[in-house]
Formats: structure tokens, C-alpha cells, sequence
């Protein structure tokens, strides 16, 4: 036993080390993200904060003013506040969304182990495997500069009670199932409130499941889903009655925002599906191994179109990384095939009907994101599927497949993974050490510098008294370029009011997400007319008390005279 829990000890700090490691060799002074969206992130955290210190509505912050359920504009991060609330009280807001990752990281790695090694009965060796390659995993590392999607962290735990759920219905254990089923109906309906792109993949995916393992039971028919529902209705019952409660904060919180802002454009869309191929193995040039075959595709795109220098960076570089390794992607994909086409796990042991189906329903989702210039099956789901609307970046499903496809590997390849450990361990060794270093990278999530950031915001004295809410012109000196002159014109002042206002406590009518307020005009803070755009909002929504802030100014507060 503990032989057993050091050698889970070793890989996950082994795991934990190598997914973190620009932030180790910083001394932590990087965190996960970047200059614009890394401040978002941890203002909506500061949100949370305050909801639990009864100083906030938990559905509007302090940004956006005097707009009410404001948190609907962006993801919600309520499980990641509840843990960073908790990080707040040793920590500082920078230090604090990085234990914060962390939390998640563990959560994540222990999650994987448990399902494979106990719920799917496949041993350590393999469950240490798994939770090792998915801890470190390129896509999911990569796109750690988004902190929300961390949260795929939940989906062994997602995995496990739905399994648990099933056993304990089949083996007559009603209480325990339905106990259960109403854990992953709670679990699903608070990640939908921290994360809407995982939680909702997992619901998509989770009824590709139910189609899949119907064709494959030959149960599609409607009278074997009617005696189905009857022998499990109880159970059914109990799960979809504690989600329809459960998910009436989202829907309360989201569904006006929809109407509002119509969801995401399918135009939008369209240039965040996977390309044939490309995107499929797409891990950047910084990969250390892989790296190389991106670089002339870099370079390809640059000669075209010499005129626009950043079209390759939108075309293949940062959503588009998150692709699977080479060797990983063909170890899984030939898995599937094996699975599926031949019905044979190693060479003569039947595929269960469940695994079957399974592997056909990832292989289908994966297949639905592909890009075909404009067409893509993807636009079937955009259309008809609730919720796909407010989906824009769908090559991030690769993020979520990336646990079934190891899976799915694993599921085929790991009797033999143990014999060649036991005939030839150098070569076993070898293999394995390439399957960890093809996920690393040069490229690191890890962006934002928390001196800098310190030094840059925390000097900023509060509004002074009077002061009922405030703008900013400017909370820098100086500020470089952020990524481009559309995106600095609308990020750099708006991002860190938000983070001020939550931090004092004091609303702002700055702020920027997914979404805006309807009449939201608080681009290009410089501009001769930004004063004068501020105060017609102000006189519309009829403000008293609205205060300006430039620390270029001596002094850097002023009133606003209505």
C-alpha cells in the first residue's frame, strides 16, 4: 500500500511539475494567462469573493455598471471562485488564481487515476499512464492561457458517478444509484455556471453516447427506449429532476443574455473549426518534438500573404493549437479503429458493446468539428442543438476528447504495453518517454507576470469619497501593445478597471467579455470623444457620483460633472 501511494505521489508531482514548470522557474511570479483575459478571469473571481462576503449579488459584479446580471456576459467560474475564495485568505489575487489552476490540476490527475485504475478495474500502471498524459496533455497545456478550460478537470469525476450510477442501477442498489445520478446532475449544473464550454461538450458528447450505444445494441427503436425508461425510471427520475432544479440559476442568468445578444455569429464560428488534418495535429511550432513540421506551414501562410504578418498566428497558431501529438493521435486512432471496425480488443478479446460505443460516439464528435472551407458538420449541431450558439471556439472539443481518446488507447494497447515492458523495458521506456516529451513545449500559458502586474495596479489609490462609481482613462503610464491596435483600443483599460472595481468594491461602467451591455462604447480611451461618450451613458442611465480615473493626471482622480 505504500509502495502503491508513492508511486502515485511521484507521477503526479512529476505531472504537476512538468504542466507548471514556466511558473516553477519563475519563482511563481508567472501565472496562467495573459495580459487581457488572465485579468478578466481573476476580476470574475474577485466576484465570487464578494458574493461569499455578502457585499455583492451572486449574478452582477461591480463592472458593467449600472447593468444588473452582468455575470451572464462571460462564464461564470462558480467552482473556481469557491476555490480561489479560499487560496484568498493566505494569498494575493495573482498567487491565488494560480493555486487556484493547481487545485483543478489535482483534481484532475487524482480524478483520472481513480476512474481508470478503480471504476474501469485497468490497474495503476495504466491509471498512472493516463492521469500523467492527460495532466500534461499539449492541447490542454497550451490552452491553459484560457484558465476556464482547466475545468475539463471535472470530466473523470463526470465519468465515474455516471458509471457508479449505472452499476449500482444494475446490480439493484437503487438508493446508492440515484444518490448517484443526483451528484452528476449537481456537478453538471455548477460546471455549466463555471465553464459553459466544457460542461456543454459533456452533455453533447454524453447523448452521442446514448445514439452510439443505441446503434450498436441495435436498441434504437422506440418501444426499447420506452421499456428502458419504465425498468430505470426511478433513477432516470431522480437524476433529471435534481438537474431541471439544479440548472435554474444558469438559465436565469444566461437565457436573457442570449436574447440580448443573439449568441455567438456562425461567421465567427466558422474560423475556430478544425482544418482536415492540420488542426487535428496541431501542436505548435514550439513542440519539442513535432515543432518542426509547423514551421514551413508558418512560413507557407507568411509567403502567401506577405501583406497581413499576424494571418498565420490567427490561422494556425492559438486556438488552432490544440491538436493532439502525432504518435498519441495514431496510437488512438488506430485503437478505434480496432474497437469499432474489427470489434477486438489485443487481437482476440471481443470489444464490449459499451466500449464499441463509446469509441464510435468520440470518433463522431471529433468528425462533426471538422472544416471543409465553409461547410462543415458542424453547422448541423450550431443549428439545431440547444445551446450551440453560444459556442464559438469548437476546436477546444479537442480539449475535452483528449481523456476519451486515452481511453480509447488504453483500452486496446495496454496488455501489450505490459508485455513489452517485460521482453524489452528500454525499448517499453523509450516509447513511453516519447508519448510524455511529444505534449511539451516551448510555448508556455503562463503570461502574466505578478510583479508587474502589482507594480502596475496595486499603487492605484480607491476613488475618494463621493465617488458612487468610476471610468478609466488610463491606469498605466505606459502600456505596450496588446496583440493588436483593434485589441488594445478595447482590452488594456477595461480589463483593469475590472479587476480595481472588484477589488474596491466600487462599480465601474468599464469592463469587456464575451458579450457587452447593449450600448457598451468604452473603446479607444484616448480618443478626443471618450469623455464625451461616458457622459452620455452616464446622463442615459442617469449616474450621480461617476468619478474619472488617469494616473497620467495630477491628481489622477477627477468628478464628473453631470
Amino acid at each position: 500500500m505504500v509502495v502503491r501511494s508513492a508511486a502515485v505521489l511521484l507521477v503526479y508531482v512529476v505531472a504537476i511539475a512538468l504542466f507548471c514548470r514556466s511558473a516553477l522557474v519563475s519563482g511563481f511570479d508567472l501565472g496562467f494567462g495573459e495580459r487581457g483575459d488572465a485579468i478578466i478571469e481573476i476580476a470574475i473571481l474577485e466576484h465570487w469573493r464578494n458574493v461569499l462576503a455578502g457585499v455583492a449579488a451572486w449574478d452582477t459584479s461591480f463592472y458593467f455598471h449600472p447593468y444588473h446580471a452582468t455575470l451572464g456576459y462571460n462564464d461564470g467560474y462558480l467552482l473556481y471562485g469557491l476555490v480561489y475564495s479560499g487560496w484568498r485568505l493566505i494569498a494575493d489575487p495573482f498567487h491565488a488564481d494560480t493555486l487556484n489552476i493547481l487545485t483543478f490540476k489535482t483534481i484532475g490527475f487524482a480524478a483520472a487515476y481513480a476512474l481508470v485504475a478503480r471504476s474501469l478495474g485497468w490497474g495503476q500502471r495504466t491509471g498512472l499512464a493516463v492521469a500523467l498524459l492527460w495532466t500534461v496533455a499539449s492541447n490542454i497545456t497550451l490552452q491553459a492561457v484560457h484558465a476556464q478550460l482547466q475545468s475539463v478537470a471535472l470530466q473523470p469525476v463526470a465519468m465515474m458517478l455516471a458509471i457508479a450510477t449505472v452499476r449500482a442501477e444494475q446490480a439493484g442498489r437503487l438508493t446508492r444509484a440515484r444518490f448517484a445520478a443526483m451528484g452528476l446532475a449537481l456537478l453538471l449544473a455548477a460546471w455549466l455556471l463555471t465553464s459553459y464550454y466544457m460542461a456543454w461538450f459533456t452533455l453533447f458528447s454524453a447523448c452521442l453516447y446514448c445514439a452510439c450505444w443505441a446503434v450498436v445494441t441495435r436498441t434504437w427503436r422506440p418501444g426499447d427506449w420506452i421499456a428502458l425508461l419504465r425498468r430505470h425510471a426511478g433513477t432516470i427520475l431522480a437524476g433529471v429532476a435534481t438537474f431541471a432544479v439544479a440548472i435554474l440559476p444558469f438559465l436565469r442568468l444566461y437565457l436573457p443574455k442570449v436574447r440580448e445578444t443573439g449568441g455567438e455569429a456562425v461567421d465567427d464560428m466558422l474560423g475556430y473549426l478544425v482544418t482536415p488534418v492540420i488542426d487535428m495535429i496541431n501542436v505548435g511550432p514550439g513542440n519539442i518534438v513535432w515543432g518542426w513540421l509547423f514551421l514551413p506551414l508558418f512560413a507557407l501562410v507568411h509567403r502567401l500573404l506577405p501583406d497581413d504578418p499576424a494571418l498565420p498566428g490567427r490561422v494556425l497558431g492559438g486556438e488552432h493549437e490544440a491538436g493532439f501529438p502525432l504518435l498519441f493521435c495514431a496510437l488512438a486512432l488506430l485503437a478505434a479503429w480496432r474497437i469499432v471496425a474489427t470489434r477486438r480488443i489485443d487481437g482476440c478479446r471481443p470489444a464490449p458493446a459499451t466500449l464499441r460505443a463509446f469509441a464510435l460516439a468520440m470518433i463522431v464528435a471529433w468528425l462533426l468539428t471538422i472544416q471543409l472551407w465553409k461547410a462543415s458538420p458542424w453547422l448541423l449541431v450550431f443549428h439545431l442543438v440547444p445551446g450551440a450558439k453560444g459556442l464559438r471556439t469548437i476546436s477546444r472539443y479537442q480539449l475535452w476528447l483528449t481523456l476519451p481518446l486515452l481511453l480509447i488507447a488504453a483500452a486496446v494497447w495496454r496488455q501489450r504495453a505490459r508485455r513489452l515492458f517485460r521482453r524489452r523495458p528500454w525499448l517499453a521506456a523509450g516509447l513511453a518517454a516519447l508519448l510524455v516529451a511529444e505534449n511539451l513545449s516551448a510555448e508556455t500559458p503562463a503570461q502574466l507576470s505578478r510583479a508587474e502586474q502589482r507594480a502596475a495596479l496595486m499603487h492605484i489609490s480607491p476613488p475618494p469619497p463621493g465617488c458612487a462609481s468610476f471610468y478609466v482613462v488610463a491606469t498605466r503610464p505606459t502600456e505596450p501593445l496588446y496583440i493588436s491596435r483593434e485589441l488594445h483600443a478595447r482590452y488594456p483599460h477595461n480589463v483593469d478597471a475590472m479587476l480595481l472595481a472588484e477589488l474596491w468594491r466600487v462599480p465601474t461602467i468599464n469592463g469587456f467579455s464575451t458579450f457587452n451591455p447593449p450600448d457598451w462604447d468604452f473603446a479607444e480611451p484616448r480618443a478626443a470623444d471618450y469623455d464625451a461618450r461616458v457622459r452620455r451613458y452616464a446622463q442615459r442611465h442617469r449616474l450621480r457620483g461617476l468619478c474619472r480615473l488617469d494616473v497620467r493626471a495630477r491628481p489622477p482622480w477627477s468628478r464628473v460633472t453631470p
